[in-house]
């Protein structure tokens, strides 16, 4: 009796640690407030989201919005203004490149931003195609990390845009 209920449990185990995973399965992710985001897109879409940056599926950091790629065919860029579908592609775009990071960074309202590859490579201290793209202390700056920390500073999300 014991003998079978062994082999079963092993069998079980087996079974169990043979299963692939799934592949449509995503990481769990606590990302920054997307009702704020608005905000942020509108300079990173602008600055970062052209179609020789960000805005081609190309890249591990993909955005959409209404100065690049867009989500429905037959929207051109600088054409129709962006779109919900296109805020969330790019939200989900950004707080899923590094969820346990992204996570960790929420959790701890924003401290150690630079843990993010999103911040040091806008910052360029890690190497960027498109070189620095803020200034630590900057409004481009103010704006991403108080998005990150919970509290979207809509002034200078606004300068940021304003400083193209």
């Amino acid at each position: 009796m014991k003998r079978a209920v062994a082999v079963s449990l092993v069998a079980l185990v087996a079974s169990a640690a043979c299963q692939s995973p799934d592949p449509n399965a995503r990481s769990p992710v606590t990302g920054p407030d997307q009702m704020t985001f608005p905000l942020l897109h509108k300079f990173l879409d602008h600055r970062c989201g052209s179609l020789d940056c960000h805005g081609t599926r190309y890249r591990n950091l993909r955005m959409w919005g209404s100065d690049g790629m867009r989500l429905a065919y037959g929207d051109v860029p600088g054409g129709a203004p962006t779109t919900a579908d296109e805020l969330t592609a790019t939200y989900q775009s950004i707080v899923e490149l590094e969820p346990e990071v992204m996570s960790a960074v929420v959790a701890d309202h924003g401290a150690n931003p630079e843990r993010l590859t999103l911040v040091r490579k806008a910052r360029g201290t890690e190497a960027h195609k498109g070189g620095a793209v803020v200034t630590p202390g900057d409004a481009r700056d103010r704006c991403i990390l108080s998005w990150l920390a919970g509290a979207a500073d809509v002034l200078a999300c606004s300068a940021a845009l304003a400083q193209f």
